[in-house]
């Protein structure tokens, strides 16, 4: 039997300045209602509705209207996963930062500090306790997340949680014993602080000693330059070890990762598509004045051109990648130029194994690459944005690497057999090892990374086992180098 409400959609309406506004449609009352809450967190709208339409009825199944009162209110920002703690002293290593960094993000914006100056602040604790929207629902969202694999209740979860929220305001309360370290990170730099660390803190306090270090050194500076600036003053200091230099890329990443510190390195740009592009020359250590720049961001690409810095470089890819996902054109000039920036974009991202950033920066460039690339009003149809960015890249590894980090998505899956003949027909030109990776690695070792790709991918197994088969039968006088992104 035929019922209007398994055909019915659900609408998010929000009201704002007296006019009313879709802000999105879902097929599921749940995942409205979460949206409809989630933007009464934000304090930005006089009323949110969840209206249930069907095919002559419209319901409105959930309606609030918001009692700030014009008192801006901080939420959460939605996660999908978190790094999880069995001890308070876990919280103060870096996976458990960056988790509370971007539950939080809104609020260190707001605040302009990270975690590593927070979590050893009293006074801030207390401040986050008192924002209604923040801790309690921050608490919740881990909770679910960190009991999604194992064995546990989400209220058994968050009652563990609040102990740990306890147990690091009695830490906050006690940390200016932790001051010596931060004097000594000041004066005498970084070697000195982890052979006072090694000498003098059991293993399990290290990051927690270290973080209050760093984040005392932050906390003196109120703008997100000159955190940025302070540590890599740190960083040039000759003294530093492989360690050392280890420890600043992870504060560095978590000071730069957001789009409010990423906004102030950049400065002023006319366009996204030459903010992105100052970001990518800044990854690859090649900035210069002909993109936007300010002098930090300029060191920023000095520092990595000097050091490898894979954290940093991880978080400015998250940024480029969140600019590629957004619906702002690249040039304010017109379609033409919106395609120009995109291909320097992309011949940025390339490289032998595909496009830097994996799966997550394939499906942006994939989407962007339908709306940039296009002509007239009409985007391009999947297949051809493939073949276009395939383009792009000029070996078949790179082409064969993004096939497959595509065919991972939930995107790719959609559209597999295109995938999968695309990924037949560049295998059936390739005659060499060295058309797949370039020099210095034994093929053994190209072929296992190639063999648990095709796996992740969903190859169907028999054009697994042929794609496998001819990688193993290529001919290989000069040993190529590992297939990795």
């Amino acid at each position: 039997m035929f019922s209007w409400k398994k055909q019915a959609r659900f609408e998010v309406v929000v009201e704002q300045g007296g006019y009313s506004s879709i802000d999105g449609i879902f097929e599921d009352q749940r995942q409205a209602t979460e949206r409809a809450t989630y933007l009464l967190s934000l304090a930005k709208y006089g009323r949110v509705q969840v209206v249930q339409v069907g095919k002559h009825t419209q319901t409105v199944v959930f309606e609030r209207a918001s009692q700030s009162g014009g008192t801006e209110v901080v939420g959460i920002t939605p996660i999908d996963e978190a790094s999880s703690c069995k001890d308070v002293l876990d919280v103060y290593g870096y996976p458990s930062r960056m988790t509370l960094l971007r539950l939080t993000r809104r609020y260190a914006d707001r605040q302009i500090a990270v975690p590593s100056e927070t979590l050893h602040d009293w006074i801030a604790l207390c401040m986050i306790e008192r924002e209604g929207m923040l801790l309690n629902s921050g608490i919740t969202r881990l909770a679910k997340i960190q009991t999604r694999d194992v064995s546990c209740f989400i209220p058994d979860r968050e009652r563990e949680l609040g102990a740990l929220w306890m147990r690091i305001k009695q830490f906050a309360q006690a940390s200016n014993t932790l001051a010596p370290y931060a004097k000594l990170l000041a004066t005498d730099g970084i070697a000195a602080l982890q052979e006072r660390i090694a000498d003098g803190c059991a293993p399990a306090e290290h990051d927690r000693v270290m973080s209050y270090a760093f984040g005392r050194l932050l906390e003196g500076h109120r703008e997100w330059c000159d955190k940025v600036h302070s540590l890599l003053m740190i960083l040039e200091d000759e003294d530093c070890d492989p360690d050392g230099i280890t420890a600043i890329d992870q504060f560095l990443a978590e000071t730069i990762d957001g789009r409010d510190p990423v906004k102030a390195l950049i400065g002023y740009s006319p366009d996204l598509g030459s903010a992105l592009l100052g970001l990518l020359a800044t990854l690859n250590g090649k900035l210069d004045d002909r993109l936007p720049f300010t002098p930090v961001l300029m060191d920023l690409s000095n520092a990595l051109a000097r050091w490898r810095l894979p954290e940093v470089e991880a978080a400015l890819l998250r940024r480029v990648r969140a600019g590629l996902d957004g619906h702002h054109p690249l040039s304010k000039d017109g379609s033409r130029y919106c395609a120009i920036a995109f291909h320097r974009i992309a011949a940025s991202l390339a490289c032998f194994s595909g496009f830097r950033g994996g799966p997550e920066m394939s499906v942006a460039l994939t989407r962007r690459a339908k709306t940039a690339l296009r002509s007239g009003e009409t985007d391009l149809p999947f297949e051809t944005a493939v073949q276009q960015l395939c383009g792009t890249l000029n070996t078949s590894g790179g082409q064969i690497g993004y096939l497959l980090d595509l065919a991972e998505t939930d995107m790719g899956r959609q559209k597999g057999v295109f995938l999968f003949g695309s990924l037949s027909r560049i295998f059936s030109h390739i005659r060499h090892a060295r058309d797949l990776a370039p020099a210095h690695i034994p093929i053994e070792d190209v072929r296992r990374e190639l063999g648990g790709r095709l796996r992740r991918a969903g190859i169907p197994r028999d054009l697994a086992d042929q794609l496998m088969y001819k990688i193993a039968s290529l001919p290989s006088e000069d040993t190529p180098r590992v297939f990795l992104r």
